[in-house]
């Protein structure tokens, strides 16, 4: 009877120890923020990423601001980031973060680019920084002024708590502020979808958002930016599988 009951306790140790190394592997790890990180990372990667791993991918797609803010609340893994951490902690502050800052890693996994676009009857087909950065803030309010129509200029943007928008003001604009008169939209494709239909537009997004069919890319100095994610201090175990998964999967 000892011998069956030894026998007993090892079998339910070997199963428990199984049980356990299936919870593991089941466990899901959660990436809440940046919709350009899901739509240019997370999401051409994600059956990649989760069968070399064996976590599930939780992805919630809003903004890097909010997707900040939710980091620090404790509601994910990671925050999904598209641009620096300096310009993503803004924008958390932009839509509505009061509590301390921690001690915030960024881990960049790849780079994207940053463009401008108008409508395609809009003969104005360059711009220089300078000029983009005098729209935005309302110093260029008439396409006549950049060699377009004699036409007044709409600038559409990406949320306030977008880190897209915060990095356009920080790397074109100079930190200078918008024009009372941009209009900020919900999410960052409306820009594309804006402009789609407005010959007086012009707004900055990520080129995997960009319709060629719907919109035209203004040429300009090349504007890159990083594509990765947030943690709070050191990363976990899973999320850094995760990150180095993502890596492999995209080439980076």
């Amino acid at each position: 009877m000892k011998h069956i009951s030894r026998l007993q306790s090892s079998i339910l140790a070997a199963a428990m120890t199984f049980c356990l190394a299936q919870a593991a592997l089941a466990q899901d790890v959660k990436l809440n923020g940046a919709a350009s990180v899901v739509t240019d990372l997370v999401a051409p990667h994600q059956a990649a990423v989760e069968k070399a791993t064996g976590y599930t991918l939780v992805v919630d797609k809003s903004n890097a601001g909010k997707g900040l803010i939710d980091l620090i609340d404790g509601k994910c893994d990671a925050a999904m980031a598209s641009a620096s951490l300096d310009a993503t902690v803004k924008a958390a502050k932009s839509a509505g973060l009061t509590k301390a800052v921690p001690d915030l890693k960024m881990h960049v996994i790849a780079k994207s680019e940053v463009v401008f676009v108008v409508h395609p009857s809009n003969p104005v087909k360059s711009l220089t920084w300078e000029q983009i950065k005098d729209i935005h803030t309302g110093k260029i309010v008439n396409w006549k002024d950049v060699g377009g129509k004699d036409l007044p200029i709409t600038v559409y943007t990406d949320a306030k708590a977008s880190a897209t928008r915060g990095l356009i003001k920080q790397v074109v604009m100079a930190n200078g502020e918008y024009a009372a008169s941009a209009k900020a939209v919900g999410f960052v494709k409306e820009v594309n979808d804006k402009v789609a239909v407005d010959a007086s537009g012009i707004g900055g997004l990520g080129l995997g958002f960009v319709d060629p069919a719907q919109v035209t890319i203004v040429a300009t100095k090349k504007i890159e930016r990083p594509l990765g994610f947030i943690t709070v201090g050191a990363p976990s175990t899973p999320m850094q599988k995760v990150m180095a998964a993502f890596k492999t999967a995209s080439g980076n």
